[in-house]
């Protein structure tokens, strides 16, 4: 769904870029209609980095202090929105519109395999970068797409459900290693409030709003509700996070870990992300997005992840 709709998203663009180019030459503000192109382009991409860099301001982010209690430089934090407005562009533009779901199965690995699971408005292609590293070790692993795309994060239960078996069945396994990244991480745990932990080795969850993030107000669908905090005047005992984290006793929350940023701009507050019982591990000046392809973020992901293969996958390790 998210590729189509990427794709068309495209296509859309493409004929607003035409238009803008077109009427900026009727009006004499270009010379020629490339030069017209050019500046429909920068045009655009303001626009989308408007966005991005409104969302830093909106979540707190910028005035989150990093590991060591001082605020970030200046020039650090703006290097680091410009690397999230730059891999958003990728998602949308390039890992997206083409993704499909995928199984990479390694006939000698006897390990348990890697489910990868993408957030709110995303699809499989989030997970290429992964993909490649985990291939390269010869880890077998699956991503696939969460849909529908604007139900309910209960309704991701049964194709988890589906995917952990078919891994678990080619690599002669009894569990499986998660890696949720945003929405994913909570649509493990409702995998596992539906299904129990039989099946789990370890969760790994990648910027995960585990009490919800304010930000999710501006999204649409059943989904982004669940994902906002209790508010005053509501009933948090009902609310859907309230009813998720009691489902979990601490011997399943001591397989989780919760990778996070200090400076998330999507998840806010950001330490939403903390989940106790679980092992948390905080990073500093990395965006929502960035969280997938950020080299030392990815080098710590790879690191769990072979901890969490080796039965290694308990809090405090």
């Amino acid at each position: 769904m998210i590729a189509r709709l990427t794709r068309f998203m495209i296509l859309l663009q493409l004929l607003t870029l035409a238009g803008l180019s077109t009427l900026f030459l009727s009006l004499g503000w270009a010379d020629t209609l490339t030069i017209g192109f050019l500046y429909a382009i920068a045009m655009m991409k303001l626009l989308r980095a408007s966005i991005i860099f409104n969302n830093f301001f909106l979540s707190g982010a910028l005035r989150q202090p990093m590991g060591n209690g001082q605020r970030a430089p200046l020039t650090a934090a703006s290097a680091r929105m410009l690397q999230e407005f730059w891999y958003s562009m990728v998602c949308w533009f390039q890992l997206f519109p083409l993704a499909r779901p995928f199984h990479i199965h390694f006939a000698g690995d006897a390990d348990p395999p890697v489910l990868l699971l993408h957030g709110y408005g995303a699809n499989s292609g989030f997970w290429k970068p992964l993909s490649e590293q985990l291939t390269q070790f010869g880890v077998s692993h699956a991503a696939v797409d969460l849909e529908p795309l604007l139900g309910s994060v209960d309704d991701y239960a049964e194709l988890i459900e589906t995917s952990a078996q078919q891994l678990c069945r080619d690599n002669g396994v009894e569990t499986i290693v998660i890696v949720g990244h945003s929405m994913g991480g909570l649509a493990a745990r409702a995998w596992l409030r539906r299904y129990g932990a039989a099946r789990l080795e370890c969760m790994i969850t990648l910027g995960t709003p585990h009490f919800g993030s304010t930000l999710a107000g501006y999204g649409m669908g059943e989904n982004a509700r669940q994902m906002l905090p209790p508010v005053s005047g509501t009933s948090r005992e009902n609310h859907w996070l309230t009813v998720l984290a009691s489902s979990e006793s601490p011997a399943v929350r001591a397989r989780m870990r919760s990778i996070y940023s200090r400076h998330d701009n999507i998840v806010s507050p950001q330490q939403s992300a903390q989940l106790p019982g679980a092992t948390n591990i905080e990073v500093d000046l990395i965006g929502h997005v960035a969280l997938g392809f950020d080299s030392d973020v990815m080098a710590l992901l790879m690191t769990e992840i072979t901890l969490a293969r080796q039965s290694r996958c308990s809090a405090g390790n």
